[in-house]
Order: C-alpha cells, then structure tokens, then sequence
C-alpha cells in the first residue's frame, strides 16, 4: 500500500478520520497515512476537491471553492518523508582569535 506524507503548514490542526482511525496533523507537522486516507481527507489524487472541501467545512458554497483550494494549497503531499533542513549556524564560519597566554614570563599573542 502507497503511503502519502501530508505536511500541515497552515497555522490550524485538523483531525480527521477513517476506517475506525484517528489522525491529527498539527500545524507545521508531517504525517504518514496510507494513500486511501489522502484521498478520503484532502482529495488526493482527484481533480474535483470540492467534496472534500465541503466535508471538511472549508467552503458552505460553489463561491466559496477559491478560498477553500487556497486554504488546501497550504498543505503538501509527497510520497516520499521530507527532508529536515539542516543548515549550519551562520557563526560557523567565525572563529576567535586564540587568547593571549603567559608562558615563561613572555606574552604570547595572535599574530594579525
């Protein structure tokens, strides 16, 4: 079975369900659910949304689809997890210059 990854990045949870199971996505979380629960929650993989818009309580009416397909536009489905971004600090780069130390009654320091 396909499992799809669905990244909430809106700034609401939601929490659905299906087939007698319970799932939550938390806002700026991703979460693993067979292909079966995306479509059933979010459409996917169908060309009309406005069912599911309509059962999520996202539009009331045909004038609402526009702002529900936005409202859906903030999420993302992928099959495969994403990656975690791991950038490095930006201080990575800078290094202090050694301290100056006594040694035998000389002061040593960094040469500039």
């Amino acid at each position: 079975m396909l499992t799809i990854f669905v990244t909430n990045n809106s700034d609401l949870a939601l929490i659905d369900g299906w087939n007698g199971v319970e799932y939550t996505f938390k806002p700026n979380s991703t979460v693993e659910v067979p292909e079966l629960v995306a479509k059933h929650v979010f459409g996917y993989g169908d060309n009309d949304k406005e069912p599911y818009l309509a059962r999520l309580g996202w539009i009331k009416s045909k004038n609402d689809i526009d702002e529900g397909i936005k409202k859906l536009s903030e999420w993302e489905f992928s099959t495969e997890a994403p990656k975690k971004d791991r950038s490095l600090s930006p201080m990575v780069e800078k290094v202090p210059l050694p301290v100056a130390r006594r040694a035998g009654g000389k002061v040593l320091s960094a040469v500039k």
